[in-house]
């Protein structure tokens, strides 16, 4: 049964979570192979041992919430490498193995467990989405009722697994962030909706996705509604985080996360830490995370590239309310 309801009394008094960082890129530092079709999930059949030691170090890091290794596990993402039959398996599996972390590392912390979702691998909508850093391998056409389907059917099982709230990772258009705020909703556990923000040389404008015109500003009008949860700006260049806080800071009063990746461009399946590659090193992104709890962010973490020394750092200094 979630227990969402303790979370949410933190941040009504104004409390600072700590979320955990990148996921596929902390595994692959910890040996686990990337697929290109189903980029982390590809590892929920092999190596339950090390996602668990992972979600473990996040948690000993300092991690207030940590998330389910299932961004790219949706039925479509598994069905191209044979294992369509596993997605009820690998999903429950993602939990288990977060929940069995909790127990072993949480030493009386209170830690919450967030069901990641995303449209990674969707290809129809007519929007389009370009999946994580491009660098997904193209797959077979599905059509819009497939699609949606697939993310209810994750929901689902991510909700009656275990978790605590679910988080929506969406990198591209609104017609696939629709798809999985509908599936999320269902469930009736809370849910956090996520963009993908951008600042292109041509314009001064945050917008959202890879490629899209779209702006931040008019994807936020589309989709915000009451029952949302909260909602996080991830995935995005650390210099676009604090123009993009302040422009949904505009469209809405709820709960704000924050989410950066490393800036780095090497994002692939054979992708190998190299944090001094990174365009923030741990030291420098603390005094940038405690800018965004100034500005008024309430959940604050890491995405590609960001580590466990980010979080461990954010937890020696991140201030625990905002002002």
């Amino acid at each position: 049964m979630s227990d969402y309801a303790a979370l949410k009394a933190i941040f009504d008094q104004r409390g600072v979570a700590l979320l955990d960082g990148a996921i596929g890129t902390q595994l692959q530092e910890m040996g686990v192979p990337m697929d290109n079709t189903s980029w982390a999930a590809a590892g929920l059949k092999d190596f339950s041992a090390t996602i668990q030691l992972m979600h473990e170090r996040y948690i000993t890091a300092g991690a207030d919430i940590i998330t389910t290794n299932t961004y790219s596990s949706a039925r479509h993402n598994l069905e191209p490498l044979g294992d369509g039959v596993l997605t009820g398996e690998l999903n429950r599996r993602a939990v288990l193995l977060a929940r069995q972390a909790r127990d072993h590392a949480a030493k009386g912390r209170k830690i919450w467990i967030a069901g990641a979702i995303s449209s990674f691998g969707i290809t129809t909508g007519g929007e389009g989405h370009r999946a994580l850093h491009r660098y997904a391998q193209p797959r077979s056409h599905i059509t819009a009722e497939q699609a949606q389907s697939n993310l209810c059917e994750q929901a689902d099982l991510l909700a009656e697994a275990g978790v605590d709230l679910l988080m929506i990772e969406g990198t591209g258009e609104n017609t696939h962030r629709q798809w999985m705020i509908d599936a999320c909703r269902r469930t009736g556990l809370p849910f956090w909706v996520g963009f993908r923000c951008r600042r292109d040389a041509d314009s001064d404008e945050i917008r959202i996705g890879y490629g899209s015109k779209k702006s931040f500003a008019q994807a936020l009008d589309e989709v915000l509604a009451p029952d949302i949860a909260g909602v996080s700006i991830f995935h995005t260049s650390i210099g676009t985080i604090g123009p993009a806080m302040a422009v949904l800071k505009t469209k809405w009063k709820g709960l704000v996360g924050v989410y950066p990746d490393a800036d780095r461009s090497d994002y692939t399946a054979t992708w190998h830490d190299a944090t001094e590659k990174n365009a923030i090193q741990p030291d420098d992104y603390v005094p940038l995370a405690q800018s965004w709890v100034a500005a008024g962010a309430q959940m604050v973490g890491g995405c590609c590239g960001i580590g466990i020394p980010y979080i461990e750092r954010l937890a020696k200094d991140l201030p625990r309310r905002v002002s």
